[in-house]
């Protein structure tokens, strides 16, 4: 794969793609698309792909015998296809780069090809060889955008949440916080709870009269729920003139 088609690609204004079909459209969006990579990142990754599909075109060869596969039977594309589905691809390409990023760059790699073979035919006029180069280019595109996207390290992180795992290190302090935050609004709620408890018991001793102390123990403690031994303490902090006679 020739690196100057690429840059043909990268560096030629969109204005004078507009007598190509569809050219300025796979050019901006495949430019946008690959904005996070440098000249020289994306010139890297094309020589990759290009060494692979080398590789898949000796594989090839060796198991069906070398005079009945050429790479040029096929389209750089479907020799693409045939690479990603090879165990060993996701090893060999830039850890920051999907096949998402791959198909787009050879859809700017077509388009560059196409942009040489049309530089010295006259306007409107597309022979076979770049008509074939702009339905590739524009096809690798098309199957990028179908491709599902990588998901994002918040999603994995949240995907390992739902599967009820633990991811280490940055999860497990915000597991850490959330058991803390959790054991505080429990608490919280246990001493709200109990102080209703205390208040309804110290009203309803203070409003009715019980014949002993121990009856008005036994009586407010199954109306709020609490022990009698609870209720005796609660109410031993009250004023002295308070208890029932």
């Amino acid at each position: 794969m020739n690196p100057h088609l690429l840059t043909l690609a990268l560096t030629t204004p969109l204005e004078q793609l507009l007598e190509l079909p569809n050219a300025v459209r796979i050019a901006a969006c495949a430019r946008e698309d690959l904005h996070r990579f440098s000249a020289e990142q994306l010139a890297q990754m094309l020589a990759s792909m290009d060494a692979a599909i080398t590789d898949t075109v000796t594989l090839a060869q060796m198991k069906h015998g070398g005079e009945l596969v050429d790479r040029h039977e096929q389209r750089d594309l479907d020799w693409f296809i045939e690479v990603t589905n090879q165990a060993e691809w996701p090893r060999l390409r830039s850890a920051t780069a999907t096949d998402r990023d791959y198909l787009r760059l050879l859809a700017l790699y077509k388009l560059g090809a196409v942009i040489e073979a049309t530089t010295d035919t006259p306007p409107g006029i597309i022979i076979r060889p770049a008509v074939d180069a702009l339905m590739e280019s524009l096809e690798s595109l098309v199957l990028a955008d179908l491709l599902p996207q990588s998901p994002s390290m918040e999603q994995i992180i949240e995907e390992a949440w739902k599967a009820g795992l633990t991811p280490e290190p940055v999860a497990a302090d915000e597991v850490r916080k959330a058991q803390s935050q959790a054991v505080r609004r429990a608490a919280d709620a246990r001493h709200a709870s109990n102080r209703a408890a205390k208040q309804k018991a110290l009203e309803l001793f203070a409003s009715n009269t019980y014949r002993t102390k121990e009856e008005a123990y036994r009586i407010i403690g199954a109306q709020v729920c609490k022990a009698p031994g609870t209720i005796k303490n609660w109410i031993a902090g009250i004023p002295k003139d308070s208890p029932p006679k």
